[in-house]
Order: structure tokens, then sequence, then C-alpha cells
């Protein structure tokens, strides 16, 4: 797709998408399911790699004025065609050669810009920053408040202004960014090679050699980020023989070095699966064939070329196919099944059950909360005349959630805490990298390796993203950063899917939202949330859930609420 910076294309994508959204619901069969749990459907219009968004940069016009040159510079940078051939056109000879746009992307936003002359050869650019992206591909929301300041001084040549002071690295738009770039994952491993773990990556869409731009980022490990809290199968300085992924009649092909040959069969699995999971989010990719020293790489129960929906057990999203959401009942606690609802097996299922907050266990069978004074917190089963189990004692309990091993992990005042399956000692987590800020709500991904946190500074309470750090037997939440910029005030936090997290709060003085907020560049969504909502729950391809105080549990199915179940404090297994 092409479009003119200032063009009009942008209304021709809008009518086309229309019409693929009526097609779609015109193509809608008659047949409803009445039983099973309620999931979300595929998004239309998904982002497609193939298809992308190409800037037509305008180069400097004779006789124009330093801000014009600014002005234009910044337009063209969004355009990176032949390494930004149209933005060194505003460069002075010697900025050309000392110009290096790879080092970093400051995101600002281009609503309130002032581009402004400070004499007669230096131009001003101030504008609110929104983010920056590493040269890695990381992307880091700003902190609020923050300002991008950029000074350029030009010279003349041949009678033009140029710029002689380019940046450091690129100054993008927020709209640019949403035009030109995507964000994929790169995927490693959790520390128990169980699952994969994805690691966004936001580079620009080219259009083609996205496969080779993951592969080299995936070889290349994970980012400073996330590395504490992951692996990787690719042994010590593993590298491409061919440095490219060509892909041939949908067969993407990945050459290796002769080391990964030596690795055993369970590392051949774990690293197949990490290029398989990565590669596949590009459409046109159907199979994947793994070479190391020139040959195939033998790999357990795969042929040569590797399906792009093998390895379905180290899927970071993986949930059972009748996992359905559970809620507190007059009745006790019961499972949502549309049209039934359950009361579970145990003690949690009776009318006169203690808890006041729930989570579920990963595999449905085991529920835990906090009483009525949010001091003790107990667990059950789900065996027949059992009684639940006092696991912990504090102050003010919150928070109460399961790890993938099934642990329990919850919030104390300001203390975090966690406690195994078989443990009977509570072990204090140690967070690191909060400042002054207070934690007042956890989620923990349903991989196990990193925390979504809810920071109390003052009268904000922020959405960070921290990751959990483990050595032996001791944890720790470590790396804490703002994963958004909008939620001023969030009261509850949940992870919807490996990479997307859900927060209930507001931005500033505004209603109450439910924001999903996907790692990487992608923009926040925001919808309305019902009045009195106190608690959200997600998980993948369900339907996200809040519980409200006047007993509703209520249900968004893309378009609005409904209500599911006289209750409180929904909840998915995990």
């Amino acid at each position: 797709m092409v479009i003119a910076k200032r063009g009009v294309a942008g209304r021709a994508l809008h009518a086309a998408a229309v019409g693929v959204v009526v097609l779609s619901l015109a193509a809608c069969g008659a047949s409803i399911p009445e039983s099973g749990p309620v999931v979300e459907g595929p998004a239309v219009n998904a982002p497609d790699a193939s298809q992308f968004i190409r800037v037509i940069a305008r180069p400097p016009a004779l006789g124009a004025s330093p801000t014009e040159i600014v002005r234009g510079f910044l337009e063209a940078s969004a355009s990176f065609q032949d390494d930004y051939a149209v933005a060194r056109l505003f460069l002075s000879a010697d900025a050309v050669a000392k110009w290096n746009p790879s080092l970093q992307t400051r995101v600002y936003e281009a609503s309130t810009v002032r581009i402004q002359p400070v004499g007669t050869n230096i131009v001003s650019v101030v504008a609110p920053q929104v983010g920056s992206i590493d040269r890695a591909g990381s992307y880091t929301v700003a902190e609020p408040g923050a300002v991008l300041e950029q000074e350029f001084k030009l010279v003349r040549e041949s009678g033009n202004w140029r710029i002689s002071t380019p940046p450091l690295g690129l100054l993008l738009s927020r709209g640019d960014v949403d035009r030109g770039y995507r964000t994929y994952s790169a995927f490693f491993l959790d520390p128990q090679f169980r699952t994969l773990v994805p690691d966004p990556i936001t580079v620009p869409s080219t259009g083609s050699g996205a496969a080779t731009t993951l592969i080299r980022r995936l070889v290349a490990g994970p980012t400073e980020w996330l590395a504490p809290a992951v692996r990787t199968a690719f042994p010590n300085g593993a590298t491409l023989t061919v440095d490219s992924v060509p892909i041939d009649n949908g067969i993407a092909e990945v050459n290796l070095d002769a080391q990964v040959l030596a690795s055993d069969e369970r590392t051949r699995s774990a690293l197949s699966a990490q290029i398989v999971w990565t590669l596949r989010q590009i459409p046109e990719v159907v199979g994947v064939r793994i070479r190391a020293g020139g040959v195939p790489l033998p790999v357990p129960g795969q042929p040569p070329v590797q399906s792009r929906d093998a390895w379905p057990e180290y899927d970071p999203d993986a949930i059972a196919s009748n996992a359905t959401s559970f809620a507190i009942t007059d009745r006790g606690v019961a499972s949502l099944t549309p049209g039934l609802i359950v009361p579970v097996i145990g003690p949690a299922g009776k009318p006169d059950q203690p808890l006041t907050t729930l989570a579920v266990s990963p595999d449905g069978s085991r529920f835990a909360g906090v009483d009525s004074k949010q001091q003790t917190l107990l667990e059950s089963g789900s065996e027949p005349g059992g009684s639940f189990r006092e696991r912990a004692t504090g102050k003010a309990l919150a928070s109460v959630g399961y790890g993938p091993d099934s642990s329990l992990w919850w919030i104390d005042g300001n203390a975090v805490y966690t406690l195994s399956l078989l443990g009977s000692e509570p072990q204090p987590v140690v967070v690191e990298g909060v400042d002054d800020a207070r934690v007042v709500g956890l989620s923990l991904s349903r991989d196990g390796t990193r925390a979504a946190l809810l920071l109390r500074r003052g009268p904000r309470t922020e959405v960070a993203l921290a990751r959990v750090e483990r050595r032996g037997d001791s944890v720790r939440i470590t790396g804490a950063r703002r994963i958004e910029s909008r939620v001023s005030s969030a009261i509850d936090v949940v992870w919807k899917s490996s990479n997307q997290i859900v927060a209930l709060g507001t931005e500033g003085a505004g209603a109450l939202q439910v924001f999903t907020i996907t790692l990487g560049a992608d923009p926040v969504r925001m919808n309305l949330a019902p009045a009195k909502s106190v608690s959200v729950s997600a998980a993948p391809l369900r339907l996200v859930l809040v519980g409200t105080t006047y007993r509703s549990v209520q249900k968004f199915d893309g378009v609005q609420w409904s209500h599911v179940v006289s209750g409180t404090s929904p909840a998915y297994p995990g």
C-alpha cells in the first residue's frame, strides 16, 4: 500500500476495511453454539506483514526556509526506503556521513509539536514524547510529562539550507510508527524449557525481509530487558551461515552453523519451537526448513520441513479448549458455562464458602482467595467433603493469583509473597526498581517470567511490567517499567494473553475504562467499563469479564457489555 505523507489514501483504506467488515458479517453462519465456553473470535483486519503503508516522502524544495527544511526532514524520516534516501537529502554533506537512523527512535505526539526558528540558522522542535525504540526493537513508554526537545543547526550548501546537526537516530510521530512499523515477537523459553515467552520487537514494515529480521534477532538473543528472566536453546555464539531467511513457495529456510548439531534432542526440539513460532507470524510461511552445518537439523518426531503449526506443546497461550470462567455466587463458587451456572465440587462450591475474592489454579482444580477481613488466605481443592486450608495470614491481603506451577502469589501491604503447592511457609519476593512506589496490584503471566504490577505513586496508580527472575529457590521481581501512558488511576490488572494485559482504571478525570495493552508499540485500546466495576478477568481467546459492586458479573463481546451472573470476582484458570 502506498500513501502520500499528506494524501487521502487513508480514506480509501478505511472504506476498504468497512467493506471487509460488512462482507464478514454477511457471511456469518446461522448456527449459534449453545454450550461450551464463551470465546473471543479472531480479530477482523488483523495486521498483515504483507500489507504495509509506504510513505511517499517529498525532497526539499528550492529556496525552502530552515523551518521548512526541518519540517520536511521530520516528514521524510517516516520513509525508510533505500536507507532513508529522501530524508538524507535534507542534510548537509557532512551530516549525511554521520547520521545513523538505526541507533534509536524517539516517538513524539505530532498534534502538539512546535517547530520554530531560534535565530537565523537554528530551528527548535518541541513535542510531548510518547516513547522510544532502541536499536534492538524494544519499545519503552515515556514517563508522564516527558518532552522531546531537539535543536537543529543548518548551513547553506549551493544556496539552499541543509541540516548540519542531525538527531541521534530517528524522530517519528506516533502516527508514523502506527503506519510504518509493526510489532512482532521473537520467542524464547521459560527457565524450565516448558513454554515459549514472547519478546516484542518493533521494526519497520518493509513488506519483505521480516523473516530475516526476526531470525537475526532470535539468534542474537533476547532483548536486554527480558534476558534475565528467560533462556534460549541456541548455543553460545551460534550464527546464521546464510545471513538471510528466504521464503520459497511458503517454506522459510534457516541455515545455522554446525555447533547446533551437538545439542541434545530436547534442546533441538526447543530451538525448533523458537524458530517455528517466531516465523509463523509471517502469513506466507507455511513451513520451516532448518539446516545446521549444511545438513537438515535432526529433530525427533519432525519431518525436514516443519509445519507452521508444529510445537503446540510450547504454546505460550495454551488453555484447555473447554476451560471456562468462574465467579463467586450466592450458591458458592460456580463455573460460568453459557446457560449453565454450576457450583464447583468441593468446599468452594457451597453457599457458606468464605472467599470474597477468587483465584483459580491453571488446571481448574483449586480455588483460593481471601476472607471478608482480607486477613486470611484460604485454598481448597475439588474433593467432595474437603475443607479449606489456611495458607497465610496478614493485615491486608490482595491480588491473590496462581503461577504456572500452581504456586500462590499475593500482596500483603506493600510486600509480595509466594507459596508453593506443597509449601508450608510463605516466601517473601524481593521487588526491585519501583523507587518510591507502592505495589498495590499484581498479576503473574501464565509462563511465570513476567508480572504486571499496579504501582501507586502519590495520587496516581500506574500499570507497569516487570521481570520475574529465579535463581534456585530465590525469586525476585525486577526491571519494572511503565507499559502505557494513559492510565492514571488503575484498580485492577490481569493478563489476557502472553503479550496482552488488561487493566481497569481511568484516564485523568475520565470515566472508568477497560484498557487492553499490547506489549510493544501498538496503540492502547479502551472500552467504557460498566458502572461500579471493581475487578477484571481475562484469558487467551476468552471474553473479558468484570465484577461490579452491585454483584453483577458482566462480559464484553467486542461491542457491548451484558450480564452473565449475579456474583462477584470473576476469574479464569491460571
